[in-house]
């Protein structure tokens, strides 16, 4: 207790600092945010009827003017002239279902024809390509030198095609090759370095029978929803990851495999329970069959929406300076009874900013600057909403102070998010990433920080940190435009894009935290009678 009323004096005596620091009204607008109206924001919004509000569908349409309701009743005003969406357009490739095919092809026996879906990772989303080939069972797609394992030691692998499988050796429920998750997609990139220098023709994943799924959809829905179409701004050059014979990489379904396996005296499960028990390659050439796989796309052009509003600062000057507050709107969907609500990713960012607004609109006398929140969407398929954005802005950029982005920002570490690729914070810390734009952006944040039981951690923060958090989210393509930022997110769980993303799991004491230092650290930096510098822009580095 004694503890608490220490850090209560201390923000006390640092409110009576003036331009360092906040208003006695100040405190009024903290208080207006709260648990309760961030679950009443977040209870909606990762609604399962919304369907993990997808890009380019009724769910995430639905959220869109939800929030436009919310603003309306709390009187913020359109930022796009009388409106408060800003549309833009969408270039989308998708696959053509009716001559989308794979082939199994058999000298002297009927072709067998398969129609599912394919999920093309390298180039990633689909293409026209038609390829043929014969086919080399792979094993895992492994080459681990620490443990004296090598998939492609004894067989041939240019030119042909590679069917590989998902995961990694397991022995009782464990895997054998420590150091990594084999269960998450990010396992995949240890297995392209072996499988790039392959020259093979092409790879196709199947999904690994103790997996317990036959395809991609099914084991990793939210990952196939990403996959099974390609988006571009309209106007922009579409991003590609394709290098000069580099074999194409795709997921197809494992009844594919089933079919060219036949014949061979083993089936998949056959295959994976031998790779397991001696922990040796059983690779080998399928013999007297060839795999033929035809994939056409389909373009179209679709548009969406940001949401935009703002709070007008009350200095005749500096109102025409703009702090923006931003969190992205999408998901990624769902398929069949699998819906990924996205109740952390970011329905949590989309609540703060909700009770942000209203505590901003609570303040008798606005920040000096002006306060714009934005609420973008394309966030899941490429950062589409936030670029489009910056590259048309409704305030100019010129004027754009700083951008306080926050992504997944209601989760405490569980049990489960433990590994490198999981980082977690506890109840009362919170990962602020940043690669430090302006010194006195993060000098504001660590005076905040002083003052409040809430710890913010930088640990991800910077360009070279492994997991790139810094590029993955809407404040990058303000960074690109020379504009500080400070991303808040609580960390990376287990149940990232999974349907294990729901509102039960939201810990709103601590979203409720996080909520309120955020909106000190915006009101701080709007109220500063000299706007921050930007000592270390992205254009400079």
């Amino acid at each position: 207790m004694r503890n608490k009323i220490l850090c209560l004096i201390i923000t006390i005596l640092a409110l009576a600092v003036p331009d360092q620091a906040f208003s006695q009204k100040k405190l009024q607008g903290v208080n207006v945010i709260k648990a309760a109206d961030l679950e009443s924001y977040v209870t909606f919004l990762a609604n399962p009827l919304l369907r993990g509000r997808k890009n380019g569908e009724p769910g995430l349409e639905i959220a869109q003017q939800y929030i436009v309701s919310q603003v309306r009743l709390l009187g913020l005003k359109p930022a796009n002239g009388s409106s408060y969406f800003q549309p833009y357009s969408i270039v989308k490739n998708i696959m053509d279902p009716e001559k989308t095919m794979i082939q199994v092809i058999e000298k002297g026996k009927d072709t067998v024809t398969f129609r599912e879906p394919i999920y093309q990772l390298v180039p990633t989303g689909p293409t026209d390509f038609t390829l043929d080939g014969e086919v080399v069972f792979a094993g895992y797609g492994l080459k681990q030198d620490k443990y004296g394992y090598n998939d492609f030691a004894d067989i041939k692998t240019p030119g042909k095609i590679l069917m590989v499988m998902t995961g990694a050796p397991s022995q009782d429920g464990k895997y054998v090759f420590e150091g990594t998750n084999w269960k998450s997609f990010m396992s995949i990139q240890i297995k392209l370095t072996a499988l790039l220098f392959t020259q093979a023709k092409a790879v196709i994943f199947v999904t690994d029978p103790k997996s317990g799924a036959s395809s991609l959809e099914e084991q990793k829905p939210g990952i196939s929803g990403e996959l099974n179409s390609s988006r571009s701004l309209k106007g922009e050059k579409p991003r590609t990851f394709q290098y000069p014979n580099m074999p194409k990489i795709m997921f197809v379904h494992r009844a594919v495999a089933n079919e060219l396996l036949k014949g061979t005296g083993f089936t998949l499960e056959d295959l994976q329970e031998k790779i397991d028990t001696d922990l040796k390659p059983h690779s080998f050439e399928i013999p007297d069959k060839q795999l033929k796989i035809s994939e056409a796309m389909l373009t179209r052009e679709e548009t969406m929406n940001n949401v935009a509003a703002y709070v007008e600062g009350s200095d005749p000057v500096l109102k025409n300076e703009y702090i923006i507050f931003s969190g992205h709107a999408d998901h990624i969907g769902g398929s069949g009874d699998k819906i990924n609500a996205g109740a952390d990713d970011d329905a949590s960012g989309c609540a703060a900013l909700l009770s942000m607004a209203e505590a901003f609109q609570s303040l008798e006398k606005k920040p000096l600057r002006s306060i714009l929140f934005l609420w973008v969407s394309g966030e899941e398929i490429g950062l589409y909403g936030s670029q489009s954005y910056v590259n048309n802005p409704l305030v100019p950029l010129e004027k754009t102070v700083a951008d306080l982005n926050m992504d997944m920002i209601g989760r405490v570490k569980g049990v489960a998010d433990t590994t490198s690729e999981t980082p977690m914070t506890g109840p009362n810390k919170v990962f602020v990433i940043t690669d430090n734009q302006s010194k006195e952006l993060r000098q504001i944040a660590d005076e905040v920080d002083k003052g409040s039981v809430l710890d913010l951690d930088y640990s991800l923060s910077g360009r070279d940190h492994p997991l790139q958090l810094f590029a993955r989210s809407d404040h990058f393509n303000f960074v690109r435009k020379d504009i500080p930022v400070l991303f808040f997110t609580t960390g990376l769980h287990t149940d990232y894009h999974t349907p294990g993303d729901v509102i039960e799991k939201i810990d709103f004491k601590k979203m409720e935290l996080v909520t309120r230092t955020m909106y000190q650290i915006g009101y701080n930096v709007a109220n500063r009678k000299t706007r921050i510098v930007v000592d270390n822009p992205y254009s400079k580095w």
